[in-house]
């Protein structure tokens, strides 16, 4: 017991440390959105800003950014934070209700009571209700929040078909992407819905047994809600016990003194933003590594808790699904020694190793190490999303990073979809022998030529061999796929998967929005309707002339590129983002006077984003 008591001590000292450490970096991320200084480095937004040269993604902004707002008129709760004496999710709690005149009494309030007393004790006096916010940030980190917690019931969702619905299933995503549902679990829904809604229409009345189907199922509900009495007793048992002892813990340690963010130039907040960031990956580092610990030598059980859940938000002030991640990534690393080491000396961010640990193994390691330190977020995301691909359809694990052409041939089949699916003759280049890529691009080139076939026949040459997905989703999703798969499988043609006849039904509903002709349209479709700045992700592209009409540019391909408005009219034309070169190879230098960060091809120039 002597050593989980230390692991658990030492985890409490970590997390409070990384809520200084985030509250340190919202504020600068706070400062940098109120006056708009990331546009002077040459990005279209904060979240991009943020991705970039924090490595936070922009839910996790906008959350940090919401309390940092909150706790502006707050010094004491923010003295608090920053000390250890309250927790991140009881300072989220706390800001909903406090006021510079009674601070200091809800501080002490919390100091003697578990958050869940803290949350049960608000809602009962109706001073903090579900989704309660006070303008349109705080309705998003609200929402952030509740979608945090929601994702601690995900599960996994195994679907096995042949290989030419599981290409249907790849290019039914990329179609929902475009069309701005890009989460897994919202694409399973969106699925579903159609589904559904083309059952209710064709098949006889009372066929399909809607009021049996989860989400609205009572039995599911009655289950649910028993889950939810079981817990919150148990928990309630422990209550006591964990008040007692969080008022027993040792003094707060000391806040330190820093500069005022406001006083600072745009570059040099860039400097913090970036120190801070590195040293919180640091911590973060060290607490999955804790989290895993903990969980070998009995966790959560042997220390009294009732729940993990109940661990990670009174001890830790983070959601489960937070701890479980931390986790994951720790177990993940401990197979990746490298990009750890990486990690802790500051050359590889955290958003950069959590792409690389969903990919890498021991014998890929140091090929996708070295390229992500040779790519920007935006394109490590892309690369690594390739590669999954290949995972999922070749069944090889070990997958090295892409070559260009192989980057380029995943690419194709994103290009078809946003040409409505009618398929390509563009030969693909497929290099020899037995590896992920070689095997996935086989079977792609042979599928990418028929393009999304809406007749319920499959190709018997491509649906060879079968595959396996496994995709992340709520219970409910996955109940409610189950459950509307039993009851529809006997109305389905022989030979038809049910995953097939959803895609089909998204494909049917939704073609037609596609490859709908533009001025510049192949121009689009060859950057597939993204802007190609290594740092923006905005779809609202616009035709850029590399070499401007008013220079002598012409209107050839090479000299094309597709940017998003604010990357062309307040980004190149106005100074902060420099393109030069042909459309494929352009050397980016983004921020003014000096870049601060610069790509040429796809390669990041590391010395270059160092020295900013």
């Amino acid at each position: 017991m002597g050593d989980l008591a230390q692991i658990d001590a030492e985890l409490s000292r970590v997390a409070h440390q990384e809520s200084a450490l985030r509250l340190r970096l919202g504020q600068a991320l706070e400062v940098l959105g109120r006056t708009e200084g990331f546009r002077a480095l040459g990005f279209s937004s904060l979240s991009g800003y943020a991705l970039e040269r924090a490595e936070r993604g922009g839910r996790w902004v906008e959350v940090s950014r919401a309390l940092t707002r909150r706790l502006e008129p707050l010094p004491l709760l923010r003295a608090a934070l920053e000390s250890g004496v309250i927790s991140w999710s009881m300072a989220q709690l706390l800001v909903r209700v406090a006021q510079p005149g009674d601070e200091a009494e809800w501080l002490a309030l919390a100091r003697g009571h578990t958050l869940r007393w803290m949350r049960c004790y608000l809602e009962q006096r109706g001073m903090v209700r579900s989704g309660e916010a006070d303008n349109e940030n705080e309705a998003k980190a609200e929402a952030a929040a509740i979608e945090a917690e929601m994702e601690e019931e995900r599960c996994r969702l195994s679907i096995t078909v042949n290989r030419e619905d599981a290409w249907l299933f790849e290019a039914t995503c990329s179609l929902l992407a475009a069309l701005e549902t890009k989460d897994a679990g919202e694409q399973i829904e969106a699925l579903l819905a159609e589904a559904q809604e083309t059952l209710l229409a064709a098949l006889p009345s009372g066929a399909l047994r809607v009021e049996e189907l989860p989400p609205n199922s009572p039995a599911y509900e009655r289950w649910r809600e028993q889950l939810r009495q079981w817990r919150a007793e148990a928990e309630r048992r422990c209550e006591q016990r964990l008040a007692d002892a969080q008022q027993s813990t040792g003094p707060a340690a000391e806040v330190v003194e820093r500069a005022p963010l406001d006083e600072l130039s745009t570059r040099e907040l860039d400097t913090v933003v970036r120190e801070v960031a590195e040293a919180l990956a640091q911590r973060e580092l060290k607490l999955a590594r804790l989290l895993l610990a903990l969980h070998r030598a009995g966790g959560w059980r042997r220390l009294g808790y009732a729940t993990e859940r109940q661990y990670a938000r009174e001890r830790l002030g983070m959601s489960r699904s937070s701890l479980l991640a931390r986790r994951a990534l720790g177990l993940s690393l401990e197979s990746l020694p490298a990009v750890a080491s990486a990690l802790h000396a500051g050359r590889l961010g955290m958003e950069a190793a959590l792409l690389v640990a969903r990919i890498a193994c021991p014998g890929t390691e140091a090929a996708w190490l070295e390229r992500a330190q040779q790519r920007t977020i935006k394109h490590l995301r892309q690369e690594v999303a390739a590669a999954q691909m290949a995972v999922r359809m070749s069944g090889q694990r070990d997958c090295p990073p892409p070559l260009p052409a192989e980057l380029d041939a995943v690419q194709e089949l994103e290009r078809v979809v946003r040409s409505g699916g009618t398929g390509s003759k563009r030969a693909l280049h497929v290099t020899e022998g037995s590896g992920a890529w070689p095997a996935m691009l086989k079977s792609l080139q042979s599928w990418i030529r028929n393009g999304v076939q809406l007749s319920a026949g499959t190709s018997a040459v491509a649906q060879a061999g079968r595959v396996s997905l496994r995709l992340l989703v709520s219970r409910e999703v996955r109940a409610w796929w189950r459950a509307l798969e039993a009851q529809c499988t006997r109305w389905l043609p022989r030979g038809v998967s049910w995953l097939r006849f959803a895609c089909l039904c998204v494909w049917e509903s939704w073609r037609h929005l596609l490859g709908v002709p533009v001025a510049y349209g192949r121009i689009y479709l060859r950057d597939r309707y993204q802007c190609s700045s290594p740092v923006c992700c905005r779809e609202d592209v616009t035709p850029h002339h590399l070499t401007f009409r008013s220079a002598g540019g012409g209107e050839e391909d090479e000299n094309l590129l597709s940017l998003c408005t604010w990357c062309h009219l307040f980004g190149v034309h106005g100074g902060t983002i420099r393109a030069q070169g042909r459309a494929s190879s352009i050397e980016w230098e983004l921020g003014a006077p000096e870049p601060c960060v610069r790509v040429r091809g796809r390669e990041r120039l590391r010395e270059m984003a160092k020295a900013a």
